[in-house]
């Protein structure tokens, strides 16, 4: 059984990677997961590098109780640097950009047209406690899987001159 991704991507056109069973936070993953889809891989890697070195935020548009606003956000008011899981995914996107590279795109200038987060499970651990007890203390495991695609300028560039002939 192979690994199988929630969409169908063309092979001809499209990369992809995908990380199994990290341990990060899933709404901090879906969260960044939802922030770099649209860009091209150079730019959602200098976007977490910014949120890494906390020069740029991350919006929550959910689970966003106790988040801080911050100014940085055009729209929103709530965002957090999640770090751990800016470190992951710049894995993730290095991953696929030397995927792409192999099948002889170009990986740097590639959209990502998709990105999604999937808890897949709990690793158990045990926190200790008063009087011999023990508390569950169990770190979440996430799937995230990408799948990056060329950019067509050459479309771009006809719709523009189609809507200046009109």
């Amino acid at each position: 059984m192979g690994i199988n991704y929630s969409v169908d991507a063309d092979p001809d056109a499209t990369a992809k990677a995908m990380l199994r069973e990290r341990h990060m936070s899933h709404k901090h993953s879906k969260e960044v997961a939802r922030e770099i889809k649209g860009r091209t891989v150079g730019e959602a890697r200098a976007y977490l590098q910014d949120v890494i070195d906390e020069e740029q935020s991350v919006p929550f548009k959910s689970h966003n109780a106790g988040a801080g606003h911050r100014s940085d956000i055009d729209g929103w008011d709530a965002g957090k640097y999640p770090e751990k899981v800016s470190n992951e995914f710049l894995d993730l996107l290095e991953n696929v950009e030397a995927n792409a590279d192999h099948q002889g795109f170009d990986g740097e200038s590639m959209e990502i047209v998709h990105v999604a987060a999937h808890k897949v499970g709990e690793s158990v651990g045990r926190k200790p406690r008063a009087m011999g007890r023990a508390s569950a203390w169990n770190t979440p495991e996430v799937d995230v899987e990408i799948v990056v695609e060329e950019v067509d300028t050459d479309t771009d560039t006809e719709s523009e001159d189609e809507e200046g002939d009109n």
